[in-house]
C-alpha cells in the first residue's frame, strides 16, 4: 500500500527503474572532462584572437556569454537568498532541524544537527556561480585583459562599476559566511588529517582552533551561526540587486528590458534555478542518508512552487505586452515565440523546462525518488538558461530603429545572431572546468555533515 509523507509526496521505493546517483556520476565526470579538454583550448584561442572570431554583430552586440553570464550571476544570488532561509528566517524543514526541540533556541537546535544539509551547499554553489558568470562576462570584453579599469576609472553614472563593486562585496560575504559556517569542521579536520591534508586544513581554517571541552565546542559553533546570520543579512540587498538583472532594466531603448516585470521575473528566476540546481547536487552529486530524503522532497516542493510562479509572472509579461501593443515590444515577443528560434520558449523553457519537471515532481507513477527528483531539477535549470537566452537576444534582435540591420551589407549588421563553434564550445568549457572544479572542492570540504559532540551520541 502506497504511503505518503507531510509533502504530500509518494513513498519512494526502490525499484529497477530508479536512477542511482552512483552509476550517473562516474560518466557524468568523464562527460565534463573530456567537454572541458575540447573547450578550454577553444576558450583560449578566443582570448588571442578577440570578438572577431565570434557572431557578435554591432545590432546584437550581447550574445550566448552574457546570456551565461546573467544565468549563473542568478544561481548565485538565488542561491544565497535561499540560504538566508536557514541561517536569517531559521527555516527548519531546509536546515534539516526536526521539530522534537521546538522549545529550544534555533541556534542551540542545529548545533549537532545536518544545518548544512541545504545551507552550506546554497553557499559554495552561489560561489561557484558567481566565479563561473564573472568567467563569462570576462570573456565577452572585447579587452578582456582590461577588466580592472572599471575598477580604477568607473564612471558613475553608469551602472557597470556600481554591480562590479557589488559582486565584489558579494564574494567577500559569501567567504566570510563559509569561514564562520566550517571554521571548526575544518579545524577538527586539520587535526585529524595527516601530511598535506593537515596543511590544507590548517590554512583553509586560517589557524583557528575549535575548542576541545564539549560546551565550549557548542558555544563556539553557536556564535559562529550568530555571525553568518548578520553577514547573511548584511548580503540580501546585494544579492538582490544581482539577481534583478539591473544592467539590463535600465536600457530605455529596449520595451522588453524597461520593465519592473523584468526584474521581478528575473528575481523569481534566480530563485527557481538555484532551488532547481541545489536539488540536482543533493540529490546525485552529494546524496545524502535515507533520512534526507524529505529535504530532497522539499527542495523539490519549493522548486516547483518557484517554477509555477516563474510561469505566472511570465504569463504577465506576455499578457500585458501584446495587450500594451508597443511596436518594438510587440516584435520582441513575436521574434521569441514564433521567431527562427521558436523551440526555445515553447520546447526548452516551457515544455523540456518546466511541463515534464512538474510532472517529475507531482506526478504519483512511481513515487519521488531521489533519481526523479534530481532529474526534475536538472530540467527546470536547463529550462531556465533557456528563459535567459530569450532575455538577452530576441531584445536586440529588434533594431532600435528600422533600417539598421539592412543599412550596410555586413555579416556583423545582420538582426539575425546565431552563436558559433566558437562561442558554443568555449561556453560548454567553462561550465565543465567549473563543475569538476566545484565538484572537487565540494567533495574536500565539510559539506553535509556536522558531528556530534562527546558523549551526545
Amino acid at each position: 500500500m502506497e504511503t505518503r509523507n507531510v509533502a504530500g509526496f509518494s513513498a519512494p521505493r526502490s525499484g529497477a527503474g530508479e536512477i542511482e546517483p552512483q552509476r550517473v556520476m562516474k560518466p557524468l565526470l568523464r562527460l565534463l572532462a573530456v567537454v572541458a579538454m575540447v573547450g578550454v583550448p577553444v576558450l583560449l584561442y578566443r582570448m588571442g584572437k578577440g570578438l572577431g572570431v565570434t557572431a557578435l554583430g554591432t545590432v546584437v552586440p550581447w550574445g550566448l556569454w552574457v546570456a551565461f553570464y546573467i544565468f549563473f550571476i542568478g544561481l548565485s544570488a538565488g542561491s544565497f537568498l535561499l540560504s538566508t532561509t536557514v541561517y536569517v528566517f531559521r527555516s527548519e524543514r531546509l536546515a534539516g532541524v526536526g521539530r522534537a526541540s521546538v522549545g529550544r533556541r534555533f541556534e542551540d537546535q542545529i548545533v549537532g544537527e545536518r544545518l548544512a544539509g541545504v545551507g552550506r551547499l546554497a553557499l559554495v554553489q552561489a560561489l561557484a556561480c558567481l566565479a563561473t558568470g564573472l568567467a563569462f562576462i570576462s570573456v565577452d570584453l572585447g579587452h578582456w585583459e582590461r577588466f580592472w579599469h572599471v575598477l580604477v576609472y568607473p564612471q558613475w553614472r553608469s551602472v557597470l562599476p556600481w554591480e562590479v563593486y557589488l559582486y565584489t562585496a558579494y564574494a567577500g560575504i559569501l567567504l566570510l559566511a563559509l569561514y564562520f559556517l566550517m571554521r571548526c569542521d575544518l579545524s577538527r579536520r586539520g587535526s585529524e588529517a595527516q601530511g598535506s591534508a593537515q596543511g590544507f586544513y590548517r590554512l583553509l581554517s586560517l589557524g583557528f582552533r575549535c575548542p576541545d571541552d564539549p560546551e565550549a565546542k557548542r558555544a563556539c559553533d553557536v556564535e559562529n551561526l550568530r555571525r553568518v546570520r548578520l553577514i547573511s543579512i548584511i548580503g540580501i540587498p546585494i544579492a538582490l540587486a544581482a539577481a534583478t538583472d539591473m544592467v539590463f532594466a535600465v536600457v530605455k531603448a529596449r520595451p522588453a528590458w524597461f520593465s519592473p516585470g523584468f526584474a521581478m521575473g528575473s528575481t523569481v528566476s534566480a530563485l527557481a534555478s538555484a532551488a532547481a540546481l541545489m536539488l540536482f547536487v543533493r540529490a546525485m552529486v552529494l546524496p545524502g542518508p535515507e533520512k534526507d530524503r524529505a529535504l530532497l522532497q522539499t527542495l523539490a516542493r519549493l522548486t516547483g512552487i518557484l517554477l509555477i510562479v516563474n510561469l505566472f509572472i511570465l504569463g504577465i509579461e506576455l499578457l500585458t505586452g501584446f495587450y500594451g501593443g508597443v511596436p518594438d515590444h510587440l516584435a520582441v515577443l513575436r521574434l521569441t515565440l514564433f521567431g527562427p528560434f521558436w523551440w526555445v520558449f515553447w520546447v526548452l523553457q516551457l515544455a523540456v523546462g518546466a511541463a515534464l519537471p512538474l510532472l517529475l515532481i507531482y506526478g504519483r507513477a512511481e513515487g519521488a525518488t531521489p533519481g526523479r527528483l534530481g532529474l526534475a531539477g536538472l530540467l527546470v535549470t536547463i529550462g531556465l538558461f533557456g528563459e535567459r537566452l530569450n532575455n538577452v537576444i530576441p531584445a536586440q534582435a529588434v533594431p532600435v530603429f528600422p533600417g539598421l540591420d539592412t543599412a550596410v551589407s555586413s555579416a556583423r549588421l545582420t538582426a539575425l545572431y546565431v552563436p558559433n563553434g566558437v562561442e558554443w564550445l568555449s561556453s560548454w568549457g567553462i561550465v565543465a572546468l567549473a563543475a569538476l572544479l566545484t565538484y572537487f572542492v565540494m567533495r574536500r570540504l565539510p559539506m553535509v555533515e556536522h558531528r556530534s559532540y562527546p558523549g551526545e551520541e
